[in-house]
């Protein structure tokens, strides 16, 4: 397990390291309007890339069988076709109302590529979870180092030509990168299991039926809570709020969300060679404590910061950005610790209580918006009342995940005995 993480997050980290260096730079040629409309193209790949396919992309690691395996890619494919129609009615079709409501008078451009790229994301996450399923890690460490160098190669190029969609275009060519490379090399795979022809396996599509079901719809829920937040504070406090919240998801949130992310896979497969019971319950609490100790340290790094960190960083348009980024620090850091481990709900077969904690995720988020936004004083007063409600609801919640994840781990064991 430790040399597989090890090569991921190797590549997590190559890419990281490319995408914080040019975020320097970057910041320098865009202002805080190119990054909320970046934020507006990233909700919509990023809730499709994990929908898109059915959430089938986290039963293949379940069957013993290959024929089976490949019965469940099948039907992630078709998913993904389904996924790429639906973006292009309803993100193309609503191209103009999102310019004229979010005040990003370059969207209506940046919507006509929303169904490809949606398509490339949801299809390169699902062959993420086939190499994975295979043990083979080397593709999909290029891959998470090659798509943020194109990426954000693409965006500095990008500057002169489209200053407010360049950003956008730039994470698009990443996505593009990361699926060719996990695309390679599976010819025979993704042929065998084609959209277009016979399913290799329905039986086994009807014994994992709670994926495109429950647990699809926890991720829905969990997707709009995840995201939420970008369509009521940019309608709320406007685009420059929102910029500044996507430079402190850039800067903290998306390294944190690549490690919990590439190390997750290698865990739930850790986790389903071990024995129920105590090995089981072991092997968690080591997770637990390692994801904990690395929030940590970043929650700390935030906090004692200087004031002017992100003026002298990124230049002047982004000095009100240190105080958004120590208010979202809580929130990042408990959703890197959940995330990280997520993937154990699964391996101890609890999918309706991810549903039903995926619900409350949904509702915290919309009542800490509402109460931010009608009692601000709750919250230290101020017009950020918003942005303040919604984490301290997500912060909530996130505790309430952990604690619920502990009992399900616990509980598992004694279930064994």
């Amino acid at each position: 397990m430790i040399r597989r993480m090890a090569k991921l997050l190797g590549g997590s980290l190559a890419g990281q390291l490319v995408a914080f260096g040019a975020a320097f730079v970057l910041a320098r040629i865009y202002g805080p309007e190119a990054y909320a409309h970046l934020e507006m193209f990233a909700l919509v790949t990023g809730i499709g890339a994990v929908l898109g396919t059915g959430k089938f992309e986290q039963a293949l690691m379940l069957p013993k069988s290959e024929k089976d395996a490949l019965g469940l890619l099948w039907a992630g494919q078709r998913f993904v076709w389904a996924t790429v129609f639906l973006v292009a009615v309803v993100g193309i079709g609503s191209a103009h109302w999102v310019a004229d409501t979010w005040s990003l008078p370059s969207w209506h451009w940046i919507a006509w590529s929303l169904p490809v790229f949606t398509g490339l994301a949801a299809h390169a996450r699902l062959l993420e979870y086939w190499h994975h399923r295979q043990s083979q890690v080397g593709h999909v460490a290029v891959a998470k180092a090659s798509g943020p160098f194109l990426s954000e190669l693409t965006k500095w190029g990008s500057a002169g030509w489209f200053p407010l969609m360049g950003l956008s275009l730039g994470s698009g060519a990443g996505i593009a990168m990361r699926w060719a490379i996990m695309r390679r090399g599976l010819n025979s795979v993704c042929q065998a299991a084609s959209p277009w022809g016979r399913s290799p396996s329905r039986a086994a599509i009807q014994v994992y039926q709670d994926y495109p079901t429950w647990v699809l719809l926890g991720s829905t829920m969990n997707r709009l809570a995840q995201w939420l937040h970008v369509l009521l504070i940019g309608a709320t406090l406007g685009p420059l709020m929102l910029g500044w919240m996507g430079m402190a998801r850039r800067m903290v949130m998306l390294p944190l969300s690549l490690l919990a992310t590439s190390a997750a896979p290698v865990l739930f497969k850790s986790a389903m060679d071990r024995a129920d019971g105590a090995p089981l319950q072991r092997l968690f609490f080591q997770a637990f404590i390692g994801f904990g100790l690395v929030a940590t340290l970043v929650g700390l790094a935030v906090f004692l910061a200087p004031d002017e960190t992100t003026a002298w960083l990124f230049g002047a348009p982004w000095r009100g950005a240190i105080d958004v980024l120590r208010i979202l620090a809580p929130w990042f850091v408990l959703n890197f610790i959940s995330a990280g481990l997520g993937s154990m709900f699964h391996r101890v077969r609890k999918t309706k209580w991810i549903a039903a904690l995926d619900a409350i995720h949904l509702l915290a988020v919309g009542l800490g918006w509402f109460l931010g936004t009608l009692h601000p004083e709750w919250f230290g007063g101020g017009e950020w009342g918003a942005l303040q409600g919604i984490v301290w609801a997500k912060c909530g919640y996130y505790v309430l995940n952990l604690g619920v994840l502990v009992k399900a781990v616990i509980q598992h064991q004694d279930e064994d005995r």
